[in-house]
């Protein structure tokens, strides 16, 4: 589904070019649960904004489902990106003024969906992660843990072809990091959804199926730890 072959990207600096990524080349499959593991300033962040069709400034190829996504032009882009592609972030990025169901329906509202259907869909989504009965909750009365339900949520409603997680277990205590990997894990299995989870967590890291390891820029390991 997700193939990349020789990736390869700079960043401008002063009159020189900085080299982060140094020929990345990997797939990811359908259904797959991968982790992407390295310290901070290896290159993660910047490999996920590539597969997550953020970032289009880089050497190589990037072929999704079997097509060169470099021929895009910016609108197809953008799209291919909002219909495939769901965010889990460390810090949940959730608006506080709006409520867990708002937060959740916003994906559904920017593609246009009818009401009705949104309210359906936003109830069954929260009851999928845990937090049926909590629509009308403000974030702000949740604990980290719920909050970062909340995302999970947001993250699914739309049905997106895979699931970024980037450090989604980095602001929570090992208790809550427990529980929401075992809500990715379930999502994984019982409903095939392809995850990927970018850590510099080893015990997060223990946890996924298979785990690539970025040193410096460099793709070193790629290891099936299930």
């Amino acid at each position: 589904m997700i193939s990349l072959k020789k990736i390869n990207k700079y960043y401008q600096q002063g009159d020189g070019r900085v080299h982060i990524l140094h020929d990345i080349s990997f797939d990811v499959n359908e259904g797959e649960f991968v982790g992407i593991m390295g310290q901070s300033g290896s290159g993660k962040s910047t490999l996920i904004n590539i597969i997550g069709f953020l970032d289009r400034e880089y050497e190589g190829t990037y072929s999704f489902k079997g097509d060169d996504v470099s021929y895009l032009n910016n609108k197809r882009f953008t799209s291919l990106r909002n219909q495939n592609v769901g965010f889990v972030f460390q810090n949940f990025k959730l608006i506080q003024n709006l409520t867990v169901a708002e937060n959740v329906a916003l994906p559904l509202m920017y593609a246009g969906v009818k009401k009705k259907e949104i309210d359906q869909r936003v109830s069954q989504v929260l009851e999928r992660v845990g937090l049926g009965g909590y629509e009308k909750y403000l974030p702000l009365r949740l604990s980290g843990g719920q909050q970062q339900r909340v995302s999970i949520a947001r993250a699914i409603i739309g049905k997106p072809t895979f699931l970024i997680a980037d450090e989604p277990t980095g602001a929570l205590d090992s208790h809550t990091s427990a529980e929401i990997m075992a809500l990715f894990k379930q999502l994984n299995k019982e409903n095939k959804t392809t995850i990927i989870i970018v850590t510099h967590d080893p015990k997060v890291g223990q946890q996924v199926d298979r785990l690539l390891t970025i040193l410096d820029g460099k793709l070193i390991s790629d290891t099936g730890v299930a």
